[in-house]
């Protein structure tokens, strides 16, 4: 970025660090507020990271933020794929451009109990359907690492948002990797936390078959901060964790599983970056052991999470033919991709589709039974770095061959999500052109286990002053 694009003083503090100012009135959250204005009107033309900005909402509260919570006033970024009332949610589609809800699901209660101030929604996929964040609404969010590359699935335009430097953390949805392949992608932290410990996403208060909310940020310390102040505190589930602050002196037996047999082998640097995470920590003190991947038959997966997929947006064809009166693809209400995907979906054999859809079911005990030998598993985030921008678009038409290959990039994270387990990508690997991050997976409900772990490889291998070409930081060199 030029020096024109210099911004403040403030983009090596992370949100709770920029909280402390604010406490200690050193800036006001309105000062606050208009700073973090200015980064994304430096950043964001070059990246395209925003869906719906609205910052006279976020001026309007920032007087009114309390210092007595957390983080008092830092703003924060919204994926365009969550109820947050009087802001404009489009799921990336045209078919969502009316869809203003009226009131906050819990987890946005939580969010902004917590002094976080919503400063509008980061771009998405369609619906998450595609490898890569693009939609016809909006356009391709880039990455400040390589513009010639994607950052990955549907949180990748929060993850371009943190990254740059606009903000030190982003809200980010997964539902098959989403908070860790733009994390890996970007160089940051990305959380998926354990299905059921977060409050609802769901504006009927449920919780989706695979979907969590959590965050990609620079520092473990705003991830932990985050998870508390939006977790169930009810206990019905998992007994709340509270603000987790630092590694612990447990020691873990970490299995490595470096591949899943199938389509789209891991590119070597991804395995260096691995094998370099497995000796970092050996050094550490963990013990690591080569295990095989608890997924033994990835085609059946990719095979289940079609009808997974095709049974979640079946409504959408129907709908979309009494409003208009024409063919999905027709009526341009929706991209082509997902468009014709729609359209295929609706010739699937229904048998068939339940058949695979709950086999699915199995993977929560199949991983349970992994982790009866071992604390957490390493696997790569993707087999690959990063998809580069032309690798896939909206505008193209649906195939089985096309979203096999769309699905192989999830090979090691989309499973995770129907086991309900916690994940991360921690930001490990720097050898590459892009950095590369390190996918760790825990017990069901241990959430706690991988914030320790962070924290320590945080300490370790320090990331936070390792910033991207195309970040607001080289503005102010």
């Amino acid at each position: 970025m030029t020096e024109s694009k210099a911004t403040d003083e403030f983009l090596n503090r992370d949100a709770l660090g920029l909280a402390e100012l604010v406490k200690g009135r050193e800036l006001s959250a309105l000062e606050l507020t208009e700073i973090v204005i200015r980064r994304i009107e430096a950043s964001n033309p070059e990246l395209n990271f925003m869906a719906a900005p609205d910052f006279d909402r976020a001026r309007l509260r920032a007087p009114e933020m309390s210092l007595d919570t957390p983080f008092a006033g830092v703003p924060i970024l919204i994926k365009d794929m969550i109820d947050v009332g009087g802001l404009l949610r489009t799921d990336g589609s045209r078919l969502n451009f009316q869809n203003i809800p009226k009131v906050n699901v819990p987890y946005i209660d939580g969010l902004e109990a917590s002094g976080l101030n919503i400063l509008g929604m980061t771009n998405v996929p369609e619906f998450a359907s595609l490898v890569l964040t693009a939609n016809e609404i909006f356009g391709a969010t880039r990455n400040p690492w390589n513009l010639e590359y994607s950052t990955f699935t549907s949180s990748g335009g929060a993850a371009a948002a943190v990254a740059s430097g606009a903000t030190p953390l982003a809200h980010g949805t997964d539902g098959a990797g989403s908070c860790r392949l733009p994390a890996s992608a970007t160089g940051l932290l990305g959380m998926k936390a354990s299905r059921f410990r977060m409050r609802s996403g769901e504006a009927d208060g449920s919780h989706d078959r695979v979907k969590t909310n959590q965050t990609l940020s620079r520092s473990v310390r705003d991830s932990a901060a985050l998870l508390d102040c939006t977790e169930d505190k009810s206990g019905q589930i998992y007994p709340p964790l509270g603000r987790l602050k630092g590694p612990d002196k447990r020691r873990l037996k970490i299995g490595y599983a470096a591949d899943i047999p199938g389509p789209v082998p891991v590119e070597s640097d991804v395995r260096a970056a691995q094998e370099d995470a497995a000796m970092l920590l050996q050094d550490l003190g963990h013990e690591v052991i080569e295990v095989a991947h608890p997924i033994r038959d990835i085609q059946s997966f990719f095979q289940g999470y079609r009808a997974f997929f095709a049974e979640k947006t079946r409504e959408i064809g129907p709908g979309i033919r009494s409003m208009t009166g024409k063919g999905v693809l027709e009526s341009g209400l929706l991209t082509p991709w997902m468009a014709s995907f729609v359209e295929a979906a609706a010739d699937f054999d229904s048998g068939e589709m339940a058949e695979r859809s709950a086999a699915l079911d199995s993977l929560p005990e199949d991983f349970d039974r992994a982790f009866e030998g071992i604390d957490v598993l390493l696997t790569p985030v993707s087999p690959v770095a990063c998809p580069k921008l032309d690798q896939a678009s909206p505008s193209d038409l649906y195939s089985h061959e096309a979203f096999i290959a769309l699905m192989a990039h999830l090979k090691f994270t989309g499973p995770i999500n129907f086991g309900g387990h916690p994940a991360m990508s921690v930001p490990l690997g720097w050898d590459s052109s892009l950095p590369i991050g390190s996918h760790f997976v825990a017990g069901r409900g241990e959430d706690a286990v991988l914030y320790a772990l962070a924290y320590e490889l945080e300490e370790a291998r320090p990331w936070a002053d390792r910033w991207a070409p195309h970040s607001l930081i080289f503005g102010n060199r």
